[in-house]
């Protein structure tokens, strides 16, 4: 499985707590969100600098990135998992990138033979959504080759709105996959949290992004109050109300009957 989409799906899984009357361990609070950011056209020092202030993964994008280019970036990425975007359908440097993409991102347009000669089972795989597509395109995600891991939306544009939240939460509930937003490098601890409760579980941060705005964001994340939980229906028990005299009219037909 990719390295990406494992971090990913395990986040914000509980942990049990180890037994015993010992003196429990200090444990770090998790993100409760990932970041990754584009990283095309970075120098192999920057790029082992963000990976140093906690970014989980690269991104880089196939147009117009020759094979040597590619090579380059993979031999400076180091350990940080990486990824592509495939958006002009072409598979440029196709054997180096078997054996070192761990995820590749695509819209719903690309030519299928895109996928020809990748180990589909060991790449994650993230559509690039808008946040208004139709409700039944989200529901068809799940179902259809070759699969999607994630979905990636869109939401550079500031200030972030809570209609983008409402549209980002509808991404969320009907596709049934993470969702992974494309955002500015500086968040306040208000938009985190908006953004955490819409269903956002990996933040894309662009490629000016530095080393200090990772380390903010993770702090900031890392800060976040507990979500609210949700209400649930069985907490409340709504009764049907019923009309007085409701069925009177009906048990004076069936007295009359009687005395027949």
């Amino acid at each position: 499985m990719s390295k990406f989409i494992d971090k990913l799906t395990s986040l914000n899984k509980a942990t049990v707590a180890p037994m015993g009357f010992g003196k429990p361990d200090v444990v770090e609070k998790p993100a409760s969100m990932l970041i990754i950011a584009e990283i095309g056209g970075k120098s192999e020092d920057d790029i082992q600098t963000l990976a140093g202030a906690g970014l989980v993964a690269g991104l880089v994008d196939s147009a117009g990135l020759p094979p040597a280019a590619l090579a380059k970036l993979i031999k400076g990425k180091g350990d940080l998992i990486m990824g592509m975007v495939i958006s002009n359908g072409k598979t440029t440097g196709q054997k180096t990138v078997n054996g070192e993409i761990d995820f590749i991102v695509f819209e719903p347009g690309l030519p299928l033979k895109s996928f020809e000669g990748r180990d589909l089972e060991q790449t994650g795989r993230i559509i690039k959504l808008e946040l208004s597509v139709d409700a039944g395109l989200l529901r068809s995600v799940n179902n259809l080759y070759p699969g999607v891991d994630a979905v990636l939306v869109d939401l550079s544009i500031s200030p972030l709105t809570i209609e983008q939240m409402m549209l980002c939460r509808r991404v969320a509930d009907f596709s049934g996959q993470p969702v992974i937003a494309r955002v500015a490098s500086v968040l306040s601890a208000v938009e985190l949290t908006a953004l955490r409760d819409a269903g956002v579980k990996c933040l894309l941060l662009g490629s000016d992004a530095g080393a200090d705005d990772v380390k903010a964001l993770i702090t900031a994340i890392k800060a976040l109050p507990k979500p609210n939980k949700k209400k649930s229906l069985q907490s409340n028990n709504i009764l049907p109300l019923i009309p007085i005299g409701f069925g009177a009219g009906k048990e004076k037909e069936d007295e009359g009957d009687d005395d027949d």
